[in-house]
């Protein structure tokens, strides 16, 4: 009996102080943070992130504050990020996102600050709450009408920068190291 508690109570510790590794996306909001190990020192880390944001200034990336070496935040744009169809022509529209990276020997955090979105053919600019998603559910749970897309799309974008910041390190570490 005491070997079943003792399991127990280190499975509950584990699970509490396990990290994200993906953003999930629920009624409840987006994921707050992801949590990526990446073998370097946090100067490399950051200096390699730089270079990512600079090699994707073509698709607005810039960097809006920073500490050398310790976290940076970016802003940038998503084309076509959610696209739906209206009357027999498809309207998409174009994200503009906010994130942050904080780095430590091993690893950084990569945060997800926050999300616009404006429609390409013109039109009102609307901010989300990455906190509340409320909006897109039904009483009963389910996703409203329409709205089926979205989940994919948040969690796409996010994840998907991840992704490609953490390919961009890799290669730019094989690149250093030849």
């Amino acid at each position: 009996m005491k070997i079943k508690a003792l399991l127990l109570m280190a499975f509950i510790s584990a699970s509490t102080f396990a990290q994200d590794t993906e953003f999930k996306f629920s009624k409840d909001g987006l994921t707050d943070f992801i949590v990526v190990t990446y073998d370097g020192s946090a100067k490399d880390t950051y200096n390699r992130a730089l270079a990512w944001v600079k090699d994707n200034s073509k698709k607005g990336f810039v960097i809006t504050s920073s500490v050398e070496n310790e976290k940076m935040t970016i802003q940038g744009t998503k084309e076509n990020f959610l696209c739906s169809k209206a009357g027999g022509t498809t309207v998409c529209t174009l994200g503009t996102f906010t994130i942050e990276l904080t780095f430590k020997d091993g690893k950084f955090k990569f945060e997800a600050v926050g999300l616009n979105e404006k429609p390409n053919n013109g039109g009102a600019v609307v901010v989300h709450d990455l906190n509340n998603f409320a909006e897109y559910y039904n009483p009963d749970g389910s996703l409203k009408k329409y709205k089926d897309e979205v989940p994919a799309a948040y969690e796409s974008l996010f994840n998907g920068l991840s992704k490609n910041l953490v390919e961009f390190m890799d290669k730019k570490k094989k690149a250093e190291n030849w």
